[in-house]
């Protein structure tokens, strides 16, 4: 799991780049030719959109994510592998608790191929709302993984 998380953030990273580049076309042909595009906004807020889900899974992976220890730095050493399981178990029930309350709407803009119904009508919400139901699962797995390996090490 560790390795397929971290092939998938390394994979969709450069789509940040894209969206740059993208973002930069637009800004030329608006201001240079005279001619804006009606698709580089919606595709860029739907390449950083995936990139932003997909992170999260990457990050957790790494042990890169936002940590508050406040506490646990003022705490005894023999509480923080407590504490560390108590935050991924918290992680596993907000992350199930994602999975299992956009399932219903995933499935939905999936089943119907929702749209944003703009003039460039993009399948925005069809892709990242199933996106977000896959990866908030895929991190539960990931997490498991982590308190397994924890258990191993210590």
């Amino acid at each position: 799991m560790s390795r397929l998380s971290a092939a998938i953030g390394a994979w969709l990273s450069p789509l940040f780049l894209l969206c740059v580049a993208i973002s930069v076309y637009e800004v030329a042909m608006r201001y240079l030719f005279n001619a804006p595009t009606v698709w580089v906004h919606e595709t860029t807020v739907l390449l950083s959109a995936v990139a932003f889900i997909v992170s999260g899974l990457y990050a957790l992976e790494r042990r890169e994510h936002i940590r508050i220890t406040v506490l646990s730095d003022r705490l005894p050493d023999w509480t923080r592998p407590l504490l560390r399981l108590l935050n991924l178990s918290l992680a596993i029930v907000f992350l199930g608790a994602v999975a299992w309350g956009g399932f219903a709407l995933a499935w939905q803009a999936l089943s119907n191929w929702q749209t944003t119904q703009s003039a460039f009508n993009s399948p925005t919400p069809a892709i990242l709302r199933p996106l977000l139901v896959v990866t908030a699962a895929l991190m539960i797995v990931q997490v498991v993984v982590q308190v397994l390996r924890d258990r191993d090490d210590g």
